[in-house]
């Protein structure tokens, strides 16, 4: 059966309707005069301090018209609609995202400023890996059995291996952490005039800033209707961390685990975004099916975060 959303839609004062996002219930309307998006998010009064300490030091990023209303267990919230063209594409366009996600780690750096929740380590047990490695075997033997044998020969011992290998050197590394977005992608970014605009911030954690940025990296290009059905070309990954350079240095130890980072995220959220594209239908669309692709055949040494900017 379908969610009910009519007390969000009774409590906001919005016309019924259906989901303008696939993946989320996202719904627009006019309060107060004034065009609006109104959508669950999670740890409502902490994510308002977050965007508005971002809004204060000029970040870009949409804030909350008024207080949240709980309904049904969850959290929802009105955002001012954003006027605005999708993401293109082009280098312009990345050296632009590359650039707010530097200035969002680096104003996200103050010690305990608003409030968001911290990162939540992986426990994971023999059967949940083997439910992951089953789980991967099945949606590529159904959408990509071209693929198969070969990703799992890769994934499989990576996988089992990660509770005592890549999980520790990243999680004991003490690495800087900042209030960062979890969920920086294309998709959640609105391009203005004066550049893109962080319209989903709904999935912010204070967790480490490498791992955020990892993150970009796989998955930019994640859910994007119409845009690369692939992740970065290395010319295109060199002008994003460039921007993002300008404003964060790396310290030394994250230049040193910043290739367990891509491994680390590529096993939790690339394999997780691979295997619940099953469930969701996105190995059923074209252009996401050859991004999940791209996403499992991925060369991480094609993302080196060295740069003439940093020695």
């Amino acid at each position: 059966m379908p969610d009910d959303y009519s007390e969000v839609f009774r409590r906001f004062g919005i016309e019924p309707q259906a989901s303008i996002y696939p993946y989320a219930p996202v719904f627009r309307g006019v309060i107060g005069g004034r065009a609006v998006a109104v959508k669950r998010t999670n740890s409502a009064e902490a994510m308002g301090r977050w965007v508005r300490y971002l809004a204060a030091a000029e970040l870009p990023v949409v804030t909350p018209l008024a207080v949240p209303h709980h309904i049904a267990g969850h959290d929802w919230v009105a955002y001012p609609w954003i006027e605005g063209r999708p993401y293109d594409g082009s280098l312009a366009d990345i050296r632009a995202a590359g650039n707010l996600l530097g200035r969002l780690h680096a104003v996200g750096d103050a010690e305990g400023s608003t409030g968001l929740p911290g990162f939540e380590w992986p426990d994971q047990d023999e059967e949940s890996v083997q439910d992951d490695v089953t789980g991967l075997g099945k949606v590529l033997a159904t959408y990509r059995p071209d693929l198969r044998r070969e990703v799992l020969e890769r994934f499989e011992p990576l996988l089992r291996a990660f509770m005592a290998t890549t999980l520790p050197a990243i999680r004991d590394a003490d690495l800087p952490v900042a209030d960062v977005s979890m969920d920086f992608k294309a998709v959640n970014l609105v391009y203005g005039q004066a550049g893109p605009v962080l319209v989903d911030p709904d999935n912010g954690e204070r967790a480490p800033r490498l791992l955020d940025l990892a993150l970009a990296v796989l998955l930019f290009h994640n859910d994007l209707p119409g845009g690369p059905a692939r992740l970065f070309h290395e010319r295109e990954w060199a002008v994003f961390r460039d921007a993002y350079l300008v404003h964060v240095r790396p310290t030394a130890r994250e230049r040193e685990l910043w290739p367990t980072a891509l491994l680390y995220m590529l096993l939790e959220w690339g394999v997780w975004s691979a295997i619940n594209g099953g469930e969701t239908g996105d190995w059923d669309d074209s252009r996401q099916a050859a991004f999940l692709a791209d996403l499992l055949t991925v060369d991480i040494t094609h993302y080196p975060l060295e740069s003439a900017q940093v020695s």
